[in-house]
């Protein structure tokens, strides 16, 4: 922020913070709930595989590769049926890391079986396992990761322990072991027939490549009289199929309270702090690709090039953040602006509140914006709702606030003009020239990095925060004649209420920008 806004310790108040960091050993993702003895007892056997795990490789997990290891396991253990997704540059290690982990488990869990009959009896008779891949090159991949785990020295060193007792069986397609587990190969070609299989763990590499109609009505139902776990690996590419919404659904679910992280990703950069030889192969394709390729984007950077239009991206929204600021509890130096996204039906009621520079316009007449806060009213009837706003802002120099008038708009609108006489409420209509316009509006702000936002670690922890974040990284543009607008992704759980706030906050400024002059032809001249 400039000079004029100055942000201290006095605007930040720890009551306000809602983090969500140890809420995840609440409840699990389906909705039963562990006490505090199981809890414990899933976490000290989560934790003895991944020392499995380790001595099984050889190669300890990096720490980016670590949790997702963790949640394989945990998710076998309490039974939640959870659909994972892993989105990992590539030669990073996703795939070692799920065979590593798929080895430790179909020796161990038999063993841990006995041990804990009421959380792991069903494993006595082994794990099964099915290693799905779009061809049958890709799922040699994996399948031979895990056969070459279970066959490996350190393998049947463990395997001959006194206490397990366990050795291969069979092997070809299907590696069996002594005590029943398994790990079949198999592809999700469109063309393939799959043969009626029943598994505790599938999984499926190169997701970004398998086939819709294949994974979902063929390949799901082979877990359901288990509530099998999930596990969909790969990397982005230019179209969106099953595992382009599998990660976008778990981003927006493990933002809840007492959801448990689903969804894992490591960049290049992330790899790279881990292996410097990784690093130095990274900095040779980004000379020989360039950074900014294609190529380089998909493989490395994660970054989807999707036929269907995004609102903005992951690394523009990751620039925005200024990570030196913190919430602004109060602020009375300037005028702000606010925007009101009433609810509608399970919608959040949404305020934010806008920072303007009123006083430094560009050239094009476009002014710095930053987000001071937002208030976020889930589950609130609506005559709470009405003072808890008007409590919220009385400690803001309100210049304008824009609302939507459209649904229960206009009874908001008319409330608080009541209740604030002194604010000017600007009512904002919801035809889609309406839309149009401020969307636009909010693009060239972000376009042209004229839009900030409260980065600061505490406020990374918060779920207003994530839940922003969240929603801007899913708003999705359509065009419908000459007007663009855009929405949430048509997903469970998927909201657009943070972003509809701030795009009504900030269209309060549009008409203080230079106007669009059209540039057409002129017939005089050749």
């Amino acid at each position: 922020m400039t000079a004029a806004v100055e942000i201290t310790d006095d605007y930040y108040d720890d009551e306000y913070i809602d983090e969500i960091d140890d809420e995840h050993v609440a409840e699990l993702d389906s909705g039963v709930a562990l006490d505090e003895i199981s809890q414990r007892t899933v976490n000290k056997i989560v934790e003895k595989m991944l020392v499995v795990v380790d001595e099984l490789s050889g190669n300890p997990l990096y720490p980016y590769q670590r949790p997702l290891a963790a949640r394989i396991i945990e998710s076998l253990i309490i039974n939640d049926g959870a659909s994972i997704t892993a989105l990992f540059s590539r030669q990073s290690g996703k795939s070692e890391t799920v065979a590593n982990t798929v080895a430790a488990v179909m020796i161990m869990f038999p063993v841990l079986a006995r041990v804990y009959p009421n959380l792991m009896g069903r494993f006595s008779k082994g794990i099964w396992v099915g290693a799905f891949a779009p061809v049958d090159d890709q799922a040699d991949n994996l399948f031979g990761r895990i056969v070459s785990r279970l066959t490996s020295d350190r393998a049947k060193e463990l395997m001959n322990d006194p206490d397990i007792q366990d050795g291969i069986k069979a092997r070809g397609r299907t590696v069996t072991l002594k005590s029943g587990s398994l790990v079949r190969k198999q592809t999700c070609h469109p063309r393939a027939i799959i043969e009626g299989r029943t598994y505790h763990l599938i999984l499926v590499d190169e997701a970004q490549g398998a086939d819709d109609r294949m994974v979902l009505k063929s390949i799901v139902p082979m877990a359901a009289s288990t509530n099998g776990t999930f596990v969909f690996t790969g990397t982005p590419t230019y179209t969106r199929n099953f595992f382009y919404d599998y990660i976008r659904k778990n981003r927006i679910e493990q933002t809840g309270r007492g959801k448990r992280q689903n969804h894992f990703e490591a960049d290049y950069r992330e790899a790279a702090k881990y292996n410097p030889s990784y690093a130095k192969h990274c900095q040779h394709q980004i000379r020989n690709m360039g950074y900014d390729s294609d190529d380089f984007k998909l493989s490395y950077r994660l970054i989807w090039l999707l036929e269907q239009g995004m609102f903005t991206t992951s690394e523009v929204l990751e620039s925005l953040g200024d990570r030196s600021m913190e919430l602004v509890r109060a602020w009375h130096r300037s005028p702000v602006v606010v925007g009101i996204d009433p609810a509608r039906k399970q919608d959040s009621t949404v305020v934010t509140v806008v920072w303007v520079d009123w006083d430094h316009p560009d050239e094009f007449g476009y002014m710095e914006h930053r987000i001071l806060n937002w208030l976020d009213l889930r589950g609130v009837d609506w005559e709470t709702q009405y003072f808890r706003i008007v409590d919220f802002l009385k400690d803001y120099n309100v210049h304008q606030i824009a609302i939507d008038v459209g649904g229960v708009g206009d009874a908001v609108a008319s409330r608080l003009k009541v209740l604030m006489p002194h604010a000017e409420i600007i009512e904002m209509g919801s035809q889609r020239a309406d839309q149009s316009k401020r969307w636009k509006h909010l693009m060239q702000l972000i376009n042209r990095r004229k839009l900030v936002w409260p980065a600061h670690s505490r406020v990374r922890r918060t779920r207003a925060y994530n839940r922003f974040i969240e929603q801007m990284r899913n708003l999705e543009v359509e065009y419908v004649g000459p007007y663009m607008l855009a929405k949430a992704p048509d997903i469970s759980g998927a909201y657009d209420d943070y972003c509809d706030s701030l795009a009504l906050a900030c269209a309060l400024t549009a008409e203080h920008q230079m106007p669009e002059i059209e540039v057409t032809s002129n017939v005089f001249y050749g």
